[in-house]
């Protein structure tokens, strides 16, 4: 497969500088729970993986453009510069303890694209951008999509700049703190946009498919729930006299999956409730819990069966029950996202030209593309990840299919072009 080594171990590279113990690995087989990468928006971490790709790309003759909210931006300058702009990216920043695939994959596989069109020969007559985003995983700022958000306009560029990290930095100040506060924006917006991704699920390898083409993007619903009961000895306290916030929380995260799974079966589609985050007070084994914070994450790829979930859950944490007293909150609201037919279809005509299997999917992740799809015509391509592991130190995906998702993005950008 063309040039596949280069890409190969660009990705390597860049994995050990993001990898908390430095390690660089080439292969699965070695990859352990403790060779998680961490590479949180405006750390020391994401600045040497910035500064990497923007090595990589003056070597190969690029000049990168960084915007006032930290985004790159590479250009390869087609011969009609009014014919409209191709974007294809994603992010460099990581969870806490995940792994090296996500994001990165798609911002080098773009840059590779560019660098292909460029030693072959290929005229272009659009602009083709390749682009890095700037916190999209929110572990940092308690936000996701930051940078794409910040370049669509969703989000103001003083609300952007404000917004604080875990250590009570703002935006502005990590960005400038790391030298990628650039003092302009990008000039232009995409007509269309391409992100290619892993697919951090188990579907493409279960069904032994090559290529997955993403027809939406998961809408999202995100709850904040406080929850006051009464603290008290575990020994004193008869049964029918307590007021356990912890029970009661039990009986929530209970409800919530028997809700996403009415949804699923009622809407015949991809709905998921989650409770991955949950704290207790005073959390000892003999002690009544008094208090309980926890988090509900809601996704759908319609918009009813979204509707649908919120409205049963909050009835369900609106019901008096145990004595418990709730405050909520809705911290985070998405629709969901409909990819572009056009783009759809630029995308299945390059895999039947390179003949690799495929299938039409949902993505159940969000991603940059939710908020560029508002401006442009978007469309995603996944590759397997193996076991469907991602957001871990054991994701992975194979090179021989990164090689193969990465010639689908270079055959759709030129389909595309010529439109």
């Amino acid at each position: 497969m063309e040039n596949m080594e280069r890409i190969k171990k660009i990705l390597i590279e860049q994995g050990a500088i993001g990898r908390e113990n430095g390690k660089a690995i080439s292969e699965y087989e070695t990859l352990t729970e403790n060779d998680g990468v961490t590479r949180p928006a405006g750390t020391e971490k994401d600045k040497k993986t910035r500064d990497y790709f923007v090595d990589l790309c003056k070597k190969n003759g690029f000049e990168p453009f960084i915007d006032v909210y930290g985004n790159i931006f590479v250009t390869l300058r087609g011969s009609s510069p009014d014919g409209g702009i191709i974007m294809m990216g994603s992010h460099l920043d990581s969870v806490v303890h995940g792994g090296m695939f996500d994001g990165t994959m798609g911002v080098f596989s773009a840059l590779e694209v560019l660098l292909r069109f460029k030693e072959s020969g290929y005229r272009n007559r659009r602009d083709i951008v390749a682009v890095a985003f700037t916190g999209e995983e929110g572990s940092a700022f308690h936000q996701p999509m930051l940078g794409s958000n910040g370049f669509t306009g969703n989000i103001g560029r003083e609300k952007l700049w404000a917004l604080k990290n875990r250590d009570g930095t703002d935006f502005k100040s990590a960005m400038q703190r790391i030298e990628y506060l650039g003092d302009s924006e990008f000039p232009g917006k995409p007509e269309y946009y391409l992100e290619y991704h892993i697919e951090q699920g188990p579907v493409l390898e279960e069904k032994d498919k090559e290529i997955g083409i993403v027809t939406s993007i998961t809408g999202q619903c995100v709850l904040s729930l406080e929850l006051e009961g009464i603290q008290g000895h575990s020994g004193t306290t008869p049964m029918e006299m307590r007021s356990d916030a912890l029970v009661r929380a039990a009986d929530i995260i209970a409800s919530v999956d028997r809700i996403a799974r009415d949804a699923s079966k009622k809407y015949r589609n991809h709905s998921v409730g989650t409770v991955g985050e949950l704290s207790v007070d005073p959390g000892r084994f003999n002690v009544i819990p008094g208090h309980v914070n926890m988090k509900i994450d809601l996704r759908s790829e319609q918009s009813e069966s979204l509707a649908f979930m919120k409205k049963k859950v909050l009835d369900e944490i609106e019901r008096e029950k145990f004595g418990v007293k709730i405050k909520y909150s809705i911290v985070a609201e998405v629709e969901p996202s409909i990819m572009s037919d056009e783009v759809m279809n630029a995308i299945r005509s390059s895999v039947s030209t390179l003949g690799f299997t495929s299938m039409d999917m949902p993505s159940g992740a969000g991603h940059d593309t939710i908020p560029i799809s508002r401006i442009s015509k978007a469309g995603m391509i996944f590759v397997p990840s193996i076991r469907g592991l991602s957001h871990t130190p054991l994701e992975w995906t194979n090179f021989s299919d990164v090689e193969k998702g990465l010639e689908v993005l270079a055959e759709t950008v030129k389909i595309l072009d010529r439109t």
